[in-house]
């Protein structure tokens, strides 16, 4: 965001004066948050295939195996959204960890760019 603009942070800290310190601090709360939702993604994979194998065709009828049929690929494809998240999550937060310690070790003072 352009200077001037007063983006979320400027509006938390106006002029970005003392927040060296902080910066690291916040970096590693947002990177615990992150890994709460990785296992949040995890825990809802593993209930995606839970279901998945549990589910069995309500009968006998082509009907009833071709909608068991959709049903399991639906619950496959939320268990493969499920993972994909939680691993691209989990990966965030490390980035947000490796950001934290490379500010403290080098003194930044500027701001973290965040890409879209």
């Amino acid at each position: 965001m352009p200077e001037g603009r007063g983006s979320r942070i400027d509006s938390v800290n106006p002029g970005g004066f003392g927040t060296h310190g902080k910066v690291p601090d916040r970096l590693r709360a947002g990177a615990d948050l992150l890994d709460q939702a990785a296992a949040a993604d995890d825990k809802a994979a593993g209930r995606f295939a839970e279901a998945r194998v549990e589910s069995t065709p309500f009968g006998i009828s082509p009907q009833a195996r071709e909608l068991a049929a959709r049903w399991a690929a639906a619950l496959a494809a939320r268990e493969a959204d499920a993972r994909v998240l939680g691993d691209a999550t989990s990966d965030l937060a490390g980035r947000l960890r490796m950001a934290a310690e490379s500010t403290r070790s080098t003194g930044f003072r500027g701001r973290l760019a965040v890409a879209p």
